[in-house]
């Protein structure tokens, strides 16, 4: 069919032309990785029906490869799909079966000899869309396929994940030339001796019709093929030093003493994200966090909505996780590298920038923000300059949005500063943010005993005793975790905090209800508990959660008989449980909490309240109460919202009374530490006081109250001052307190029974 640009009647057969091609393939399988963003689409290619029979399919390619053509073949072949009949590309004869090598000789004297095949899909490289767009052959092609409906699927090969590195080998291309066996040879050299890491991407596919001229189509191809390079992992993007000179050069600073602050401020502030460190350092975290925790539970069909998301063009995908831990970062990374989506840089706290830790983080793609930056508004322009660069770039970002790690178990209320920022950089920069919220729930965590103590003003710097906090935390032994990605929330360049809101609703509404949460919560409600009641309340719970259609429950609250043993052996162990009338018989005997484990199981049991506030403000629904109850808990419940009860129809008639007293001492000490804080704020006359701030108030209200309340928490008090500033008893941007209004709460707090 001629021979312009290497086009051949077939570029590969059915099947490995004989054994030395299927171990080079399973040897090259072994080093490479396959991203497929749209997996329904690429199923859909094993079993086209037979209207799609005669439909074109065209795989564009954005490099001549022969190895990107020898490994897309070679992996249709092992997954039921026909490789492409023609091709546009580079010389192939290095993996023909040598019968074909033998008639592609004797075609030199008999072109004939080839027989013309129905062209049922192309394989089109578009590295030279000039040359290819004049060439005669394709011409030709390309009118006997006019009018026809095609299906376009971009093929990506990733060398050390940067498609636009320039190769230090090219120079020896001058001597052996581009298109022939030593040019393969040669890169199958080079990827054996430099242990090159390769990723075969193969894109979400769209749909063309070939109406226009074979120029205008060819770079149609060409702009499809570097919108899909944008979204590919850690691909085509800037590096970190462009983002960083770019940030200043646009800053366009003319004082010396501008510059060298700017400077300075990027030098703390900026990522380092090296793809190759990044790989090594998430295969020795991955060898870590197998070791510590059981297993990650997560949706397959979530990460296969990501990696569509992704692969969008034009848009950033900005993931938005629960705080509750140190590993909250870590994990997340781990998952989404392992998973083969884009992994994110992360805004991190700048309390975190500090040798050894920071030096690593910035390599995984980590830059440092101060945690307070609402009155510098020279710092808050380098920032938003920064985050701009970056979004134009195409990466995909993750940040806290409750700043802080909860300590309360809670979802906290969400800071709304970096997200007004980037709805800004999303008018600027034309491009789409999608907030991906996600929810981390862990079945243990060695952290809340730091927690406890911080409530003693015990609170020390992350530097400090560092190694040893790594030893103590990597050292235990976590159980499940389990993360959950939620649909994405568009960013619309009009932010309101109502968005900050909605996805902090959604962050605690998807949070898996852990076998602590529920084993927590029943132990907590009564005093003295049997094995064999604990079991039976449990079970109970748990189906009356189920109720409710947006509950997931973990695995371990499927198997009570045995977890339940298990884990109050380990809490007896541990002095956590304290055993009674140890004389009874083993089925009898019944445990209670200790006073030193009540703000761990706390922790636990909190986890949950978005799933029991339904229920417990059912419970006043006929009264006066229920406005009071429901208002309250939606201002310190991130995930409950008082039209749920309307929308879910809960019947506390059918509920056991055992369960209707489990919900009031469960939601008691909130509304009892509410009480303690009108009563010490009029006690202790904060509102004397000139600049007062929300933190002043809390670290004076927090010994008191846990001293009481051993449950109480921080964050539980900002969270109820907020409330209090919403119903107008905290007024005037806390400079004075109304005492009427603390009455009427105080009074109605009583009225609740408990």
């Amino acid at each position: 069919m001629g021979n312009g640009r290497f086009f051949y009647s077939r570029n590969f057969v059915n099947s490995f032309a004989h054994g030395l091609h299927r171990r080079i393939y399973h040897y090259f399988f072994r080093k490479f990785d396959v991203e497929i963003p749209d997996p329904a689409g690429f199923e859909a290619l094993k079993t086209k029906e037979e209207n799609d029979k005669k439909r074109l399919i065209i795989y564009i390619s954005g490099r001549n490869s022969k190895i990107e053509q020898f490994l897309l073949n070679g992996f249709m072949i092992e997954n039921g799909i026909v490789p492409p009949t023609h091709s546009f590309g580079p010389k192939t004869r290095f993996f023909r079966p040598l019968g074909e090598l033998w008639i592609l000789f004797f075609s030199l004297f008999k072109q004939s000899i080839i027989k013309e095949k129905f062209i049922e899909s192309l394989y089109i490289p578009v590295d030279s869309p000039e040359e290819l767009s004049i060439d005669p052959v394709f011409a030709e092609v390309y009118r006997k396929l006019k009018h026809q409906e095609a299906t376009l699927i971009p093929v990506i090969t990733l060398w050390d994940k940067n498609l636009d590195k320039k190769n230090r080998w090219e120079w020896i291309n001058q001597l052996i030339g581009r298109y022939n066996f030593w040019s393969t040879s040669w890169e199958l050299l080079m990827f054996m001796l430099k242990r090159r890491k390769l990723t075969l991407r193969i894109g979400i596919s769209s749909s063309a019709k070939l109406e226009d001229s074979e120029e205008i189509f060819v770079h149609k191809l060409c702009d499809l093929m570097d919108t899909s390079k944008r979204n590919v992992v850690g691909a085509a993007l800037k590096n970190w030093l462009d983002l960083k000179n770019e940030t200043l050069f646009k800053m366009e600073l003319d004082s010396k003493e501008e510059k060298r602050s700017a400077i300075k401020t990027m030098n703390s502030m900026s990522s380092q994200y090296s793809p190759l460190y990044a790989e090594i350092l998430s295969y020795f975290l991955g060898k870590i966090l197998n070791a510590r925790f059981s297993r990650f539970v997560y949706s397959t069909n979530e990460i296969n909505d990501l990696c569509k998301l992704c692969a969008l063009p034009e848009t950033n995908t900005v993931f938005v996780p629960t705080h509750k831990s140190y590993f909250d970062y870590l994990i997340l990374n781990y998952i989404l590298y392992r998973e083969k989506v884009t992994v994110p840089l992360v805004a991190a706290g700048d309390n975190l920038d500090f040798f050894p830790l920071s030096p690593v983080l910035r390599k995984m793609g980590a830059f440092f923000i101060r945690r307070k930056i609402k009155d510098d508004e020279f710092y808050k322009k380098i920032l938003t300059t920064y985050l701009e660069q970056i979004v134009t770039a195409g990466y995909n970002m993750e940040f806290f949005i409750e700043g802080g790690r909860s300590r309360s178990g809670m979802v906290r209320s969400p800071r709304t500063g970096m997200l007004k920022m980037l709805a800004e950089i999303t008018k600027a920069t034309n491009r789409k943010l999608y907030i991906v919220p996600v929810s981390i729930t862990y079945e243990k965590l060695k952290e809340i005993e730091d927690y406890s103590r911080e409530k003693q003003g015990v609170k020390q710097p992350e530097s400090e005793h560092f190694l040893k906090k790594v030893f103590t935390l990597f050292r235990a032994d976590y159980g499940p975790v389990y993360i959950r990605f939620s649909q994405p929330i568009y960013l619309n360049t009009k932010f309101t905090e109502e968005t900050a809101l909605r996805i902090a609703e959604v962050q605690e509404k998807s949070t898996v209800i852990s076998f602590s949460a529920v084993f927590s919560a029943v132990f907590m409600a009564f005093e003295n508990l049997s094995i064999k009641d604990l079991i039976e309340r449990m079970e109970q719970t748990v189906e009356i959660l189920h109720t409710l259609p947006y509950i997931e429950t973990a695995y371990a609250l499927n198997n009570l008989d045995v977890n339940c043993s298990k884990l109050v052996g380990i809490l007896l162990k541990k002095g956590d449980l304290i055993q009674k009338n140890k004389r009874h018989h083993e089925e009898n005997q019944e445990f209670t909490i200790s006073k030193n484990s009540i703000p761990e199981f706390s922790f636990y049991k909190n986890s949950a309240a978005f799933a029991f506030a339904p229920f417990f403000c059912e419970l006043y629904r006929e009264t006066e109460l229920y406005s009071f109850a429901s208002e309250f808990l939606e201002n310190i419940i991130m995930g409950y919202y008082e039209s749920l009860n309307s929308e879910y129809k809960i019947d506390v008639s059918t509920l056991p009374d055992w369960f209707k007293t489990m919900l009031k001492r469960f939601f008691a000490d909130k509304f009892t530490i509410l009480g303690k804080i009108l009563e010490l704020i009029t006690k202790l006359n904060l509102f004397a006081e000139k600049n007062l701030r929300h933190t002043t108030i809390v670290q004076r209200l927090l010994p008191k109250i846990s001293a009481e309340v051993p449950s109480a928490t921080a964050d539980e008090i900002y969270e109820m001052l907020f409330f209090l500033e919403k119903k107008g008893v905290i007024k005037d941007n806390l400079s004075s307190f109304d005492e009427t209004a603390a009455q009427e709460i105080s009074s109605k707090i009583k009225d609740i029974e408990f």
